[in-house]
């Protein structure tokens, strides 16, 4: 679930992310009274199996099961199947509250993001002339769709949009993973510096808004960790 608002007196809609329907909007009637035995499975992030029942202007959440509390929705249309989408935010969000590191599950979301939703960047070789990437330091251009070679922007591979060989490995890298397979990348700080900057900069870009679900991981990577359970 994404989010909910107070409606009435005791009702409330949620929003919910589905796999098979997209993005939708329920009622949970008397979800706000004491005795309501829904509440507990109706927080935002929480994945769940609900039970609807079809309604005149919205449907009706009969019945839930939780099934895991995670601590994205302004990318997902309403009622618009969204699989592809729904899997890599379940699976970015599972792997954050398993501990992985969040400099690796936010960008391989990102990364993910971009390619499922149309925008893959251009990774092998410059958008200018078409000549294969060299190992030197290119330059990230989001106007132009992603890497452009140290010969078409020389002025571009030493500051903010300087793309180092490592940095392209890496989102190469990613891009074409599983997140068993991105697990294996390690990421220290200036590699997770420089990958943040040039995919939040191509997201926004290309879609022209701040990717809200993006920044929600964001946000949920920088609040404080459970230490380890110990034996």
């Amino acid at each position: 679930m994404l989010k909910t608002i107070d409606f009435g007196e005791t009702d409330r809609i949620l929003t919910l992310l589905t796999r098979h329907f997209g993005k939708v909007s329920v009622v949970a009637k008397g979800i706000r009274k004491p005795t309501s035995r829904l509440a507990g499975h109706a927080e935002p992030l929480t994945h769940a199996t609900y039970q609807l029942a079809r309604g005149r202007n919205l449907d009706v959440l009969t019945g839930a099961e939780s099934r895991a509390l995670y601590r994205a929705d302004r990318f997902a249309l309403e009622r618009s199947p969204s699989a592809p989408l729904f899997d890599i935010v379940e699976s970015a969000l599972r792997h954050l509250a398993a501990g992985y590191p969040p400099a690796l599950v936010c960008r391989w979301f990102d990364l993910q993001l971009l390619d499922r939703t149309g925008f893959r960047p251009e990774l092998g070789r410059c958008v200018q002339c078409a000549r294969p990437a060299a190992e030197t330091t290119n330059a990230w251009i989001v106007d132009a769709g992603g890497l452009v070679c140290a010969t078409c922007a020389p002025g571009d591979t030493d500051g903010p949009r300087a793309l180092s060989v490592r940095a392209l490995k890496s989102l190469r890298y990613l891009l074409v993973s599983n997140f068993e397979g991105a697990s294996l990348l390690r990421v220290d700080e200036p590699l997770a510096t420089e990958l943040e900057r040039h995919l939040r900069s191509f997201l926004q870009n290309v879609l022209d808004r701040d990717i809200h679900a993006a920044r929600l991981l964001d946000e949920l990577a920088r609040m404080p960790r459970p230490a380890p359970a110990t034996t």
